[in-house]
């Protein structure tokens, strides 16, 4: 029994000893700062605009498909897929035999019609002075019968001998002559018009003729090409294409939200991936004044130099809009900028302490935004951490500027 009461004490001892050791410890107390950790940013003056990037199908600035006035087999095959040409070189032959028979025939017709027209003016020609010999004569056996009526009266000439007077100098002998005159007129109008036939015949055989040959009609690649010789060329089918390359644009179509915010020669920058590498810069040469009934958009044209080739027709390629911009303005992240009772805020940092200002803003992107009012060059902006502080909150910056 002794032995337990003697345990129980030893017990007690220790657990009060413990006890004592450990107050003793909670007496030193261990003063703790609080502090927010944040990311800031200096404001800076910079160019910020509203842009967006549309895709679009890459077009040949000309392309001509040449098809043949006139139908026959190919005799002559003078270019290959991918030629370069210049106007005028010629690009195929159709068989010319016909067509040379067709303008031997004409210009015979022309020979002839030429010919009649000569002796339609011989005629003619005989015709007038015929008419003016007979003319004089006639007047002067009007004169002549004038005289025989008085010398009939005095009795002085018979009756037959006054007869022959009359019929001398008888109008109907002149009306004849002048007859023969209008008829020769008109046949040597008859053979004018058959010979302006005949002409027009010969030219429309020279241009049949001259339809076999046919010729590159501007300059620029052959880009396709349906005909071989020895096979039939014809209208109805387009035998070669060319396509001018040296200039090409982008097509793109907009909503009619965006059109009202482009013009002819605003800048832009555009990228076919498939021909190089990143935007280059443009500027837009078309925008449309209707909308497609189709689809309701408006089709844009930026036009891009093509020196070297490497841009091809139906390739895509995209097109970067500016809608909105504005140059040598205070920028921030969008992100700083907070909602507060209506109103839009920023934290500054100053002297380790967050410092509220109210702000106004103009053009926003979602990544960057324009600061009007509030805030000046090199203030430093909270761009993390600023939905944990408040005015005069005490700052820890770990990382930023």
């Amino acid at each position: 029994m002794k032995k337990r009461i003697i345990s129980l004490l030893i017990v007690m001892i220790m657990i009060a000893a413990f006890a004592s050791g450990c107050t003793g410890n909670n007496e030193e107390e261990v003063q703790v700062e609080s502090f927010t950790a944040v990311q800031i940013k200096a404001a800076e003056l910079g160019t910020i605009e509203n842009a967006v990037t549309i895709n679009g199908r890459v077009s040949a600035n000309e392309e001509v498909s040449v098809m043949p006035k006139a139908m026959g087999t190919v005799v002559s095959l003078n270019v290959e897929l991918g030629d370069q040409v210049s106007e005028g070189d010629v690009l195929f032959t159709v068989e010319q035999k016909d067509m040379n028979l067709s303008v031997s025939q004409a210009a015979n017709g022309v020979d002839i019609a030429r010919k009649s027209v000569d002796q339609a003016a011989n005629g003619l020609n005989s015709a007038k002075i015929n008419y003016e010999l007979n003319k004089e004569k006639i007047e002067n056996a009007q004169l002549n019968l004038e005289r025989t009526r008085t010398l009939y009266e005095e009795g002085a000439v018979s009756k037959s001998q006054l007869e022959q007077a009359e019929l001398s100098a008888s109008q109907l002998n002149l009306d004849a002559l002048q007859s023969q005159v209008t008829q020769a007129q008109i046949s040597y109008q008859q053979a004018q018009e058959q010979l302006q036939q005949a002409q027009i015949s010969y030219q429309q055989a020279q241009s049949g003729l001259s339809n076999t040959v046919v010729e590159a009609p501007m300059t620029g690649v052959v880009s396709a090409l349906n005909v071989k010789e020895g096979q039939i060329a014809s209208s109805g089918q387009a035998a070669v294409t060319i396509t001018n390359a040296d200039t090409v644009y982008v097509r793109i179509n907009v909503v009619e939200s965006v059109v009202n915010s482009l013009e002819e020669g605003q800048g832009v920058q555009i990228a076919v991936p498939s021909a190089f590498e990143g935007y280059i810069d443009s500027v837009i040469d078309y925008v449309s004044q209707s909308a497609d009934p189709m689809n309701k958009l408006y089709e844009v044209r930026v036009y891009v130099n093509n020196a070297n080739y490497g841009i091809r027709s139906g390739m895509t390629g995209s097109v970067k809009l500016s809608l909105e911009r504005a140059e040598d303005v205070i920028v921030i992240d969008s992100n700083a900028v907070l909602d507060k009772e209506g109103r839009k805020i920023v934290y500054l940092a100053q002297e380790d302490k967050a410092v509220e200002k109210e702000v106004q803003i103009g053009l926003d992107t979602g990544e960057q935004v324009q600061i009007v009012s509030g805030i000046s060059q090199g203030d430093m902006v909270i761009v993390e951490g600023q939905h944990y502080v408040s005015d005069g909150a005490v700052l820890k910056v770990v990382r930023g500027e």
